[in-house]
C-alpha cells in the first residue's frame, strides 16, 4: 500500500512540474531539458519504490501511474473544466500581427521563439498573421490575415 501512496504523490508532483514548466512539445526540448527528464526517471523510481526492487513493486507503481492517467483522461472527456485544469487551454499570443508580450512572458517565451515558430509555418512576417495561438501541447497555430 505504501507504493500506491508514494506513486500517487509522485505522479501529481510530476504533473505540477510539467504544467509549471510551460508548454513545450518534445521536439522543443533543449539538451538540458532532456537530461532533466532522464535524471528525473531515476530519482522518481527511487522515491516511489524506495527499497522495493521487486517486480511486484514496479508493476504496482506503473499501474498507479497508468490508473491516474486513465482517470484523468476519462474526467477530461466528461468535463471541459477538468480538461482545462489537467491539459491546459490554448493561449492567444499574437493578435492582428502584434505579439501579446504579457502572454509571451507568462508562457516563458521570447519574441524570437514566436518568430521562429511562424517561420517554420511559412510566415516570414508576423504582420501577415491575424492570430497566433499556443496550443496546450506546445504547438503553434497561426491564422493568416485575409486579403482584401
Amino acid at each position: 500500500m505504501e507504493i500506491v501512496v508514494r506513486a500517487t504523490v509522485v505522479y501529481w508532483f510530476l504533473w505540477l512540474v510539467v504544467r509549471g514548466t510551460g508548454k513545450r512539445s518534445l521536439a522543443e526540448l533543449t539538451p538540458l531539458d532532456m537530461l532533466l527528464v532522464v535524471v528525473l526517471g531515476d530519482i522518481v523510481q527511487q522515491g516511489v519504490t524506495q527499497e522495493d526492487m521487486s517486480i511486484t513493486g514496479a508493476v504496482v507503481a506503473v499501474s498507479v501511474f497508468v490508473g491516474w492517467t486513465m482517470l484523468g483522461d476519462a474526467l477530461s472527456r466528461r468535463s471541459h473544466a477538468v480538461a482545462d485544469l489537467l491539459d491546459g487551454s490554448p493561449v492567444v499570443i499574437l493578435k492582428d500581427g502584434e505579439p501579446l508580450t504579457d502572454r509571451l512572458d507568462r508562457e516563458r517565451m521570447t519574441l524570437e521563439d514566436l518568430r521562429e515558430a511562424a517561420r517554420q509555418e511559412g510566415y516570414g512576417d508576423l504582420g501577415d498573421l491575424e492570430w497566433g495561438i499556443l496550443e496546450p501541447d506546445g504547438r503553434f497555430s497561426f491564422i493568416a490575415r485575409r486579403s482584401g
